[in-house]
């Protein structure tokens, strides 16, 4: 005997027809939830600016992480490793004044100037 099974997702912010899985994480959990195209689309448009700006993790997308990752006293950063005089001339260059976490991506564009 044959049989057919059919799977029909439902949109978990609307309850109308879903059309994928959107898969996430955050604060070292990950989720997944079933969305319209529409929704979808909503979804990645609020955490662009967030995703822009990140850093990307090693890892398998969706993988489930151990715990956050957590930056320590002994971690190098690009930033950590310039001369003092590099320091203020980085934080006068990039208007960062008063920040306290620089990333390597900020400096690497910095170095990428030619160091002004």
């Amino acid at each position: 005997m044959a049989k057919t099974v059919i799977v029909k997702l439902t949109d978990d912010i609307d309850g109308g027809d879903a059309d994928e899985t959107v898969h996430f994480a955050l604060d070292g959990k990950s989720y997944e939830i079933d969305v319209s195209t529409a929704n979808a689309a909503k979804l990645r448009q609020a955490l662009e600016p967030f995703i822009g700006r990140a850093r990307v993790r090693g890892g398998q997308a969706g993988a489930r992480a151990a715990r956050p990752v957590r930056s320590t006293p002994t971690e190098r950063t690009l930033y950590s490793q310039l001369k003092e005089d590099e320091k203020k001339r980085f934080r006068a260059w990039a208007n960062m004044a008063t920040a306290r976490r620089i990333s390597d991506a900020r400096v690497e564009s910095w170095v990428a100037a030619g160091r002004p």
